[in-house]
């Protein structure tokens, strides 16, 4: 069970990063309009710290080999990227 959360832990922090690129551009090309900047750099910087959270308590508990720990830094990781692909996708419509 380790190995598993340990995989899809490094799995979700490379999506991460991905959805860092998605919220950098967001937040490059918003308008003033509506607030929207303000939207997107909060969101940026929400992602940042979830990934630093995440991505720190990933090496740490995968050290240590905690489950709970890898249970928890695969949760946080995996937020980023659901909230990309939701905001894509509501964007779209």
């Amino acid at each position: 069970m380790r190995t598993v959360l340990t995989a899809l832990g490094w799995l979700f922090l490379g999506a991460d990063l991905v959805a860092l690129l998605f919220f950098l551009s967001w937040s490059l090309t918003a308008s003033s309009r509506d607030g929207e900047i303000a939207y997107a750099i909060v969101a940026l910087l929400l992602t940042l710290a979830l990934v630093g959270v995440g991505g720190g308590l990933l090496i740490f508990s995968a050290k240590r080999k905690s489950l709970l720990g890898l249970w928890c830094s695969t949760l946080l990781l995996g937020a980023p990227p659901v909230t990309a692909v939701s905001l894509r996708i509501i964007n779209s419509l």
